[in-house]
């Protein structure tokens, strides 16, 4: 049997489309969720740079309300983010 070049396109053109259709199926979104909401990450990191800072402070009752004030800010920001 010979494969003519017409043949030869339909059958590309038709194994193309299938790994179009298949290819978003592999996306799961349990893998896109894995990266998390930019907004919120933010959120976390500016938390986490502000509790490293109240962990200077050497007295415990100025640490804890520095941390609380910390919390209270990522709390307020993750509200805004939506």
């Amino acid at each position: 049997m010979r494969i003519t070049p017409f043949i030869k396109s339909i059958l590309l053109l038709g194994i193309f489309g299938i790994a179009m259709l298949a290819a978003p199926a592999s996306i799961a979104p349990e893998t896109l969720a894995a990266g998390g909401n930019r907004c919120t990450d933010h959120c976390a990191d500016r938390f986490k740079i502000a509790r490293d800072g109240c962990r200077v402070i050497p007295f415990k009752t100025e640490r804890k309300i520095c941390e609380r004030r910390a919390k209270e800010v990522k709390e307020d920001c993750k509200h805004r983010c939506g």
